[in-house]
C-alpha cells in the first residue's frame, strides 16, 4: 500500500494501481485534443476580438496536459521499486519511441502533401525528419528515456531528487519565466548565463517532479492550497496573456510549458486528482484509453489535418472561428471520440494479424 505519511519521501508499490494517475493521463489525452483544436482560432482570429478571448482560454486551460504526461511518467518510470532495467530502458522502449515518431511523421507528411499538393519526396523525408507539430513530445520522450537509468539513481535518494527538482526549477523554469515576463531586467541577464539549462530542459523538470510528487503525497488543507495556487496561476496566465496579445499580438510568453505559471497550474491539477480520486475504482473503459493513450494521442492530429484539408469539412474550420465558445468543446470531443474508435479498431487488427506492441505507450507495456 502507498505510504499513509504526508512528505516521506516513500514511493507506491510498483504493483499498486493508481487509478486517480490514470484518470489524469486520459483528462490530459483529451486536453492535448482540445489544445489543437482551440490553437486553429487562435492563430487568426485578431486578439481585439472577444472570440480570440474564448479560444484563448481554452488553450491556457488545457496547458497542464503535456506536463501531466511528463509527470505521470516519471512518477511510473523512476520509481526505484520497480525493476527496470537499462538493456530495457535503452534497447526497448528508447528505440520502440524513436521508430514511432518517424513512421507517424511520415504518414502525416505524406497525408499533408496529399492534401496541399505534393511537393516530392524531398519535402516529405526533411518535414519526417523535422516532425509535425505534435511530434516533439516523442523525441523529449526519446532524451528522456535516455536519461532515464541516471535518473533513477537521483530519484532512489530523496535529497538528490529534492535538490535536482529546485534546481531545474530555478534555472529551467525560473529563467525562461524572467525572459517571458521581466525581459531585459537584471535577474533576466544573470540567469540568462547559465546556457546549459536551455530549451528542452523542462521535461526533464516535469519526469522528475513527478517522481518527488508521487514520493511526497501532499493531503489534506496543503493539499487544496496547492489546488488554489495552481487555479490562481491559471488565471493570471490568461490575464496577462490577453494583456500582452492586445499590445503584442498573439504569443505564448505566459503559457509556454516552461513558464512557472503553467508549471504550478500543471502541479495544481495533479494534485487535484490526487485529492478528489484518489479512492475510486478502476474500471475496463479507464484501462483500454490508458493502454491506447498514446494511439489517441498520435491520432487526432490527422482528424485535424483532414478537417483542415479537405473542403467538405471547411464548414467545421468556420465554426471553431465564428463561435468559439461552443464549437470548441464540441469538435473536440468528436475528434477526441474519432481517434478512440480508430484506437480501438488498430487494436483489433494488432489482436487478430500483427500482435505488435509499437503502437502503445512503452511504459504502459508493465500495466
Amino acid at each position: 500500500m502507498h505510504d499513509t505519511s504526508s512528505g516521506s519521501g516513500v514511493y507506491p508499490e510498483p504493483e499498486e494501481r493508481l487509478v486517480w494517475l490514470d484518470l489524469l493521463k486520459v483528462v490530459s489525452a483529451f486536453a492535448v485534443v482540445m489544445t489543437h483544436i482551440a490553437s486553429i482560432g487562435w492563430q487568426v482570429i485578431a486578439p481585439s476580438d472577444e472570440g480570440w478571448f474564448v479560444t484563448s482560454v481554452y488553450e491556457i486551460v488545457t496547458r497542464f496536459a503535456v506536463p501531466a504526461f511528463f509527470m505521470t511518467s516519471g512518477a511510473l518510470l523512476l520509481n526505484p521499486r520497480r525493476k527496470l532495467g537499462l538493456r530495457r530502458v535503452l534497447m526497448g522502449y528508447l528505440p520502440k519511441t524513436a521508430f514511432l515518431a518517424l513512421f507517424v511523421s511520415l504518414l502525416f507528411c505524406v497525408l499533408q502533401s496529399i492534401l496541399y499538393g505534393w511537393q516530392g519526396w524531398r519535402f516529405v523525408i526533411l518535414g519526417t525528419l523535422d516532425g509535425p507539430y505534435f511530434i516533439w513530445y516523442l523525441w523529449v520522450l526519446v532524451g528522456l528515456y535516455a536519461l532515464t537509468p541516471l535518473l533513477r539513481l537521483i530519484s532512489a535518494r530523496p535529497d538528490a531528487l529534492g535538490y535536482s527538482v529546485v534546481l531545474l526549477a530555478v534555472f529551467v523554469m525560473g529563467r525562461s519565466t524572467a525572459d517571458a515576463m521581466l525581459p531585459g531586467s537584471p535577474l533576466t541577464v544573470f540567469l540568462d548565463n547559465f546556457i546549459l539549462f536551455s530549451s528542452g530542459m523542462e521535461g526533464v523538470f516535469y519526469y522528475l517532479l513527478g517522481a518527488w510528487l508521487i514520493s511526497h503525497p501532499i493531503r489534506g488543507g496543503r493539499g487544496w492550497a496547492v489546488v488554489l495556487v495552481g487555479g490562481l496561476s491559471v488565471l493570471l496566465a490568461i490575464f496577462l496573456n490577453y494583456r500582452d496579445a492586445l499590445a503584442n499580438g498573439q504569443d505564448l510568453y505566459y503559457v509556454a510549458r516552461d513558464n512557472a505559471l503553467i508549471a504550478l497550474f500543471s502541479v495544481g491539477v495533479w494534485e487535484a486528482f490526487y485529492l478528489i480520486f484518489s479512492r475510486v475504482s478502476g474500471c475496463r473503459a479507464l484501462d483500454y484509453l490508458v493502454r491506447w493513450g498514446m494511439t489517441i494521442y498520435l491520432s487526432h492530429p490527422f482528424f485535424r489535418l483532414a478537417m483542415e484539408g479537405i473542403a467538405q469539412f471547411r464548414l467545421a474550420v468556420d465554426w471553431l472561428l465564428s463561435a468559439p465558445l461552443v464549437s470548441i468543446p464540441v469538435v473536440s470531443v468528436l475528434i477526441w471520440i474519432m481517434s478512440v474508435c480508430f484506437a480501438g479498431a488498430l487494436g483489433l487488427v494488432r489482436n487478430v494479424i500483427i500482435r505488435s506492441p509499437l503502437l502503445r505507450a512503452p511504459e504502459d507495456d508493465d500495466r
